[in-house]
């Protein structure tokens, strides 16, 4: 079945901030574009109508990329399509045979069809308990929720847990997994919110944040985050080129801060020291503060933020 057949909407997706990310990368014609986290191809298709020159789109899911090959066909065989995460972006224009980047896209938000298929096991309603956004990937979910050591889980746990409901949370896995392995993302976000139930009331808290902080351990996807803005910075035009990067939680927002705030700075050293005399600064931002969605954005796009830069 096509994805576009209109049976199912697991493959629908709304791009989130579309009309200010074209404002900000403002695609000429002779503009080479990178889509470095291409999904289903959204933000790419409306860059391309305003393109002709060649454009690279990446993705560490082999899925999602061939979804978005298909919708993006249209654009014939400028388009270089490559399965690839995106810290690898230097290699990929290595061997794309691409110079630089005249703009430049990454959205580090999560496609919808990796929340709701139950293979996947990233929704609370997962038959499986996979996690990973890349199947090339050595680690799964369920393997490291079932064989790793204690501290380990903890310490992926304290990403979004107080250090109490981390131990609560471990403790509920390791007597769990004493019996029976945890098969399940379903089984799991349950185990999470008996675990997290309140002593004194019936409230618990919802298994959401935990569920985020194991799937981020499991694609390293903060690490990633930052070797992949980076590298999108030094992959742009001198002068001109310029990037956009979509983030949808506080954890990505520092990440992504602290990586362009670095480079902006052309230097390693804190901003309330000298500055060294051979610091270079890389880009400039756009915006000084990232920017929010418009008031009647829809829900999935509420905590979305956009920061935006040139290359100096």
């Amino acid at each position: 079945m096509s994805p576009d057949s209109g049976q199912s909407d697991q493959y629908r997706h709304v791009p989130c901030m579309l009309a200010e990310t074209l404002e900000i990368l403002d695609p000429k014609p002779e503009d080479i574009y990178g889509d470095l986290t291409l999904g289903l191809g959204s933000h790419a298709a409306a860059i391309l109508e305003n393109t002709t020159a060649p454009a690279l789109g990446l993705d560490w899911d082999e899925q999602m990329l061939g979804i978005a090959g298909e919708r993006l066909s249209r654009f014939g065989e400028r388009v270089k399509l490559v399965h690839s995460n995106f810290t690898r972006l230097p290699q990929v224009l290595e061997e794309t045979g691409l110079p630089s980047l005249d703009i430049c896209l990454l959205d580090a938000g999560v496609a919808r069809p990796h929340l709701v298929d139950p293979e996947r096991g990233m929704g609370f309603a997962g038959t499986t308990l996979d996690l990973r956004m890349d199947r090339r990937l050595p680690l799964t979910g369920a393997e490291f929720i079932n064989e790793a050591p204690e501290q380990q889980l903890r310490e992926a746990l304290r990403l979004t847990q107080t250090p109490g409901e981390a131990r609560r949370i471990v403790a509920a896995i390791r007597r769990r997994r004493e019996q029976c392995p945890i098969a399940s993302s379903r089984e799991l976000a349950e185990l999470i919110v008996d675990a997290t139930r309140s002593r004194h009331s019936q409230s618990r808290r919802q298994p959401a944040s935990a569920m985020l902080a194991l799937r981020i351990h499991i694609n390293d996807e903060l690490e990633n985050l930052k070797v992949g803005v980076e590298a999108m910075a030094r992959a742009l035009r001198p002068g001109t080129g310029r990037m956009a990067v979509l983030v949808y939680h506080s954890l990505e927002f520092r990440a992504v801060r602290s990586v362009i705030e670095r480079l902006e700075r052309g230097h390693d050293v804190p901003p309330w020291m000298p500055e060294p005399p051979d610091a270079r600064p890389l880009i400039r931002r756009l915006v000084t503060k990232p920017l929010k969605p418009k008031p009647d954005a829809p829900d999935q796009c509420r905590s979305c933020r956009l920061f935006a830069a040139v290359a100096v």
